[in-house]
């Protein structure tokens, strides 16, 4: 029996591909389906769905987006545990992301902040145990 996602979550997009591609290849989302416009994914036990713009032109943003572009990720973050943050981050400045923030310590984790498709901000992040001296 397969559970239901603890948290479900709409990314509207540009290129449905790009963005899934992302999220697969820099936080290790499994792929659960693909159709032209549309992509279905889990995380960390959640629900990520990947829709075109145009699949909802009754969406309220629908018509803000088409005019705005990219800002459609603005005033949000995901954070994302991942197993190996600066091997995320690599992967993700190769698939084409904008650094907000690369990888540092903070309160026990590592973490970094990356731009990806479409303006989203994406905060990747793993406990992490240093001990400095001093």
């Amino acid at each position: 029996m397969t559970r239901e996602p603890v948290l479900g979550m709409v990314f509207w997009a540009t290129d449905v591909g790009a963005l899934t591609d992302f999220l697969v290849a820099v936080a290790g989302a499994e792929l659960r389906e693909r159709h032209p416009g549309y992509a279905a994914l889990r995380l960390a036990g959640s629900l990520i769905e990947v829709h075109a713009d145009e699949s909802f032109r009754g969406h309220p943003w629908f018509h803000a987006l088409a005019r705005e572009g990219v800002a459609r990720g603005i005033g949000a973050e995901l954070l994302i545990p991942v197993a190996d943050v600066a091997a995320a981050y690599r992967k993700a400045l190769a698939l084409g992301a904008q650094t907000i923030a690369p990888p540092y310590e903070f309160e026990g984790r590592l973490e970094c902040e990356v731009m990806g498709p479409d303006g989203y901000v994406f905060g990747l992040w793993q406990p992490w145990e240093f001990a400095t001296s001093g």
